[in-house]
C-alpha cells in the first residue's frame, strides 16, 4: 500500500477563496477518480490548502486496481447488419471474431484485468486540473519561462509535485514538469522521497498542512488567552468567518495578545470592532457583561521566540493605535458639522442614475414613513420627517467613507451626540435592519416604519428603472429586501396592505420621472408595473412562509395563488392576513372532522373543472330558482343564500374559524344533492343551472383558497 500526493504550489491564494476551493477540489477529484476506475474509500482521500499550496492526498492505495469482468449480450446472430455493427461500436470492437456466440446471440466478454494505480491517476489528473481551473471565481493569466503560451490559475503556479509512494508520476501542467519537491516558508526546496513523509516534512518546517488542524490549533490558543484573562471574544472563535480568513493567511498560527489604549474605548463599539476586525483581521475581546476590553488578539504567521515576541506585539499595537487615531480624528471632524446640515450633500450622492440622488430618496422616505406610521402603533408622526432626513446623512461622513459597514450605526452615534430625540437616534440605526436572514430586527415604532419605507422604496425604484432580479442574479438584493419587510411585519405584527404600499411608493417618485421611465402607454404600463412588483413581492413572501411557517407547501400555494388570481379584489389585503389564513387553512384541512365537507367541495370543484374544460367557459353567477326541479337543489340553494353574506364579512375580517363554522350547514344538503341529483342532465337548462349552483359552493371555499389542490 502506498500514499499518493499531488501538490500545486503557487503564489498566495486569496484567503476568502480557499474554503470553497479545497471543497471543490475534493468533489472533483473523487468524482473523476471513481469514474476512471480507482477504488478508494471516502475516508482515504483528502484535500488540503495553505496560502501557497493546494494538495490532493490519498492514503493507502494498492499498486494495482482490478477492472471487473464485463459481459454484455448483444443482438441475435440473425439480426440486421446495422444492429450488429452498432453493438460492436458500443463495446469498442472492430471484428465479429472478438465477440462470442452464446444461445444464438452475439456476446461481448472481457475478463477481469489489472491496471497500474499510477496509470489511472496519471490519466485522471488532467481532467481534475481542467475542472478545477473552471471552478475558481477569478483567474490570473501568467507566463512560464521558456514557454510560449499563457496559463490560467487563481495565482501563478510555481511548482507541481506528483508522487505515488516513492515513485514520481511524470505529468506536466501550467508548463511545469512534475517533480518530488515542495517548499519551506523560506522558499527553500524540500525533497519528498516518499509521499508518506510529506506532512512530516512540512511540519518540521513549521507548516501545518491540514487547514482544520490549523484552525483547531488557533481556537485552542484563543481559548487559553480568554480563560487566563476572564474575557470573551466578540465573535465566536469557531464560527466566526474571521477565524477561517485568518487561518487561510498563515501556515503556523500563533495567537498573541495586544493592548488598546484606554482613550480609544470612548469610540463607538462598532467603530473599534470594525477597525480592528476589517482592517487588521484582529479579534476583539469583551467582558462577560458585554463591555469591550482594552485588549485584542492577533495571529502571527512569523516564527516567534522570546527575543522577537515583544517587538511583534508592540508593532501590532502601533498599527492599532494608528488605525484608531484615524477613526478618532474622522469622528471628531464629522462631529464639527450637524448631521442635518449634511442633507444637501446627499444631492451629490447618486442613488441610481435613472432614479436620482439620495436626497431624492430621503424625500420619498419622508412621505412613506408618514404613511406607514398609520399602521404602526405608537409611531410618532411628528418625528418621521426628521428621521427620514437624517437616516442617510452619515453616508457623506469621513467615518463611513473609511468603513462603509458603519452606515446607520455611526449616524445614530452622531445623532445622539448632537442631542437628537432618542426615537430618531434609534430609527437612524434601525432603518438598515435586518442585514441578513437571521440578523437583528428594528424594535422601535419609528425604526420599523423607516426600515419598511427604505426597503419598499428600493424595490419599487429598481423595478421602475428596469433593474429587476433574474433567476440567477439579484445585484441590488431586492429579494432580501422583501424578506426583510416580511420578517419585520410578522415579528412586530404590522398589517399594511401590500398593493396600497407599493402604489404609494411608486407615486412618491415624481410624475415626470415615472413618465420618462414607463414610456408611451403610461397608465397601462404603470398598472402592469404595479402588478409585476406585487407578484414579485408575494412570490418571495410565499418562499418565506414555506420556510418559516409549519404549514404544508400546498396550503401556502393555495392561499397565495388565490390572492394573485385577482389583485384588484385583494387591494386592501395585508401580509398578516395571508399568514393568518394559511395557519387556519392548514389546521382546518388537517382536522378529520372536516374531511367529508372538504371532499364534497372537491367533488364540486372537480365536476366544474371537467365541464368547464368541455364547454370552453367558466361557470359563475346566480342559478335560477325557477329552473330547479328537485327539493335537493332548492334546499342547497337556500342554505348557500343563508350563509353567503355573513361568510364573506367574516372572511374579510380574518375570522376564518367562525366563517367556516357557517359552511358546516352546507354539508348535509350538498351530500343529499349528489346522492339524488344528476348534474349532467340531458336538459341543457337544468344542467347549466346545477353547474351554477355548484359554482357558488366553489366560490365560497375559494375565498380562502383552492382546497382541491390540497391533499388530505
Amino acid at each position: 500500500m502506498s500514499d499518493f500526493l499531488f501538490e500545486i504550489f503557487s503564489e498566495e491564494i486569496p484567503a476568502k477563496m480557499q474554503k470553497n476551493a479545497v471543497d471543490d477540489f475534493l468533489k472533483i477529484a473523487m468524482e473523476i477518480l471513481a469514474k476512471n476506475g480507482l477504488s478508494f474509500d471516502s475516508s482515504q482521500i483528502k484535500t488540503f490548502i495553505t496560502p501557497r499550496r493546494l494538495t490532493l492526498y490519498i492514503y493507502r492505495l494498492a499498486q494495482f486496481q482490478k477492472i471487473p469482468a464485463i459481459k454484455k449480450i448483444g443482438p441475435k446472430i440473425s439480426a440486421d447488419r446495422k444492429a450488429i455493427e452498432g453493438f460492436m461500436k458500443s463495446v469498442f470492437v472492430s471484428h465479429e471474431d472478438e465477440l462470442q456466440k452464446i444461445d444464438g446471440c452475439y456476446v461481448f466478454v472481457k475478463p477481469e484485468t489489472e491496471i497500474k494505480t499510477s496509470e489511472i491517476i496519471k490519466n485522471s489528473l488532467s481532467q481534475i486540473v481542467n475542472r478545477m481551473i473552471n471552478s475558481w471565481p477569478k483567474l490570473m493569466r501568467f507566463d512560464v519561462e521558456g514557454k510560449h503560451e499563457q496559463y490560467k490559475w487563481i495565482r501563478p503556479v510555481r511548482n507541481i509535485a506528483c508522487i505515488f509512494g516513492d515513485e514520481l508520476i511524470d505529468v506536466e501542467f501550467f508548463g511545469l514538469q512534475s517533480n518530488q519537491l515542495t517548499f519551506a516558508r523560506s522558499s527553500q526546496a524540500l525533497t519528498i522521497t516518499n509521499a508518506a513523509h510529506y506532512e512530516e516534512i512540512l511540519e518540521d518546517e513549521f507548516i501545518v498542512l491540514n487547514q482544520n488542524l490549523r484552525k483547531q490549533k488557533l481556537v485552542e490558543q484563543i481559548r487559553k488567552i480568554k480563560f487566563d484573562l476572564g474575557l470573551e471574544l466578540v465573535d465566536d472563535e469557531e464560527k466566526s468567518p474571521l477565524s477561517d480568513e485568518v487561518i487561510a493567511m498563515c501556515e503556523w498560527p500563533l495567537a498573541l495578545l495586544g493592548a488598546i489604549e484606554q482613550k480609544f474605548l470612548n469610540l463607538p463599539d462598532e467603530v473599534l470592532i470594525l477597525t480592528l476586525k476589517n482592517n487588521q483581521k484582529y479579534f476583539c475581546l469583551k467582558s462577560y457583561e458585554g463591555n469591550l476590553a482594552p485588549q485584542f488578539i492577533f495571529v502571527s504567521n512569523v516564527l516567534v521566540d522570546e527575543k522577537n515576541r515583544e517587538k511583534i506585539i508592540q508593532d501590532n499595537e502601533k498599527l492599532v493605535r494608528a488605525r484608531l487615531s484615524d477613526a478618532e480624528f474622522f469622528i471628531a471632524e464629522d462631529l464639527k458639522k450637524p448631521l442635518i446640515s449634511r442633507l444637501d450633500e446627499l444631492k451629490k450622492v447618486v442613488f441610481h442614475q435613472k432614479l436620482g440622488s439620495l436626497y431624492d430618496k430621503t424625500s420619498r422616505l419622508n412621505s412613506l414613513t408618514k404613511f406607514l406610521s398609520i399602521f404602526i402603533p405608537h409611531c410618532d408622526l411628528s418625528l418621521a420627517e426628521r428621521a427620514a432626513n437624517l437616516c442617510k446623512a452619515d453616508l457623506t461622513t469621513k467615518a463611513v467613507a473609511e468603513l462603509p459597514e458603519l452606515q446607520g450605526k455611526i449616524g445614530s452615534f452622531y445623532a445622539l451626540k448632537q442631542n437628537e430625540d432618542k426615537k430618531i437616534v434609534a430609527a437612524v440605526y434601525e432603518h438598515y435592519l435586518p442585514l441578513g436572514p437571521f440578523s437583528e430586527l428594528p424594535k422601535t415604532p419609528l425604526g420599523i416604519a423607516l426600515a419598511i419605507a427604505d426597503k419598499i422604496d428600493t424595490i419599487v425604484g429598481f423595478f421602475l428603472a428596469q433593474e429587476k432580479p433574474t433567476s440567477s442574479k439579484d445585484p441590488y438584493a431586492l429579494r432580501r429586501a422583501v424578506i426583510g419587510i416580511a420578517r419585520i411585519s410578522f415579528s412586530s405584527e404590522i398589517a399594511f396592505p401590500i398593493r396600497i404600499l407599493i402604489e404609494k411608493s411608486l407615486n412618491a417618485y415624481p410624475l415626470k420621472l415615472q413618465k420618462n421611465l414607463l414610456g408611451g402607454k403610461f397608465f397601462e404600463n404603470k398598472k402592469n408595473l404595479i402588478e409585476e412588483i406585487i407578484k414579485f413581492f408575494v412570490e418571495r413572501l410565499k418562499v418565506y412562509l414555506k420556510e418559516n411557517e409549519s404549514a404544508r407547501p400546498e396550503v401556502v400555494n393555495a392561499v397565495i395563488d388565490e390572492y394573485l388570481s385577482d389583485l384588484d379584489a385583494h387591494k386592501y389585503v395585508d401580509i398578516l392576513y395571508l399568514a393568518k389564513k394559511i395557519r387556519f387553512l392548514d389546521k382546518f384541512v388537517a382536522d378529520s372532522a372536516h374531511k367529508n365537507l372538504v371532499e364534497l367541495y372537491k367533488r364540486s370543484a372537480n365536476i366544474l373543472a371537467i365541464e368547464e374544460k368541455k364547454d370552453g367557459c367558466k361557470y359563475s353567477g346566480k342559478p335560477s330558482l325557477l329552473t330547479m326541479e328537485t327539493k335537493y337543489e332548492k334546499v342547497l340553494h337556500h342554505r348557500i343564500k343563508q350563509v353567503s353574506s355573513h361568510f364573506r364579512k367574516l372572511v374579510i375580517k380574518g375570522e376564518f374559524e367562525s366563517a367556516f363554522k357557517l359552511l358546516e350547514v352546507l354539508e348535509a344538503p350538498l351530500s343529499h344533492f349528489f346522492d339524488n341529483v344528476v348534474v349532467n342532465h340531458e336538459n341543457k337548462d337544468l344542467r347549466v343551472n346545477r353547474l351554477l349552483l355548484l359554482s357558488r359552493i366553489r366560490t365560497l371555499f375559494d375565498e380562502v383558497g383552492d382546497l382541491s389542490r390540497i391533499e388530505l
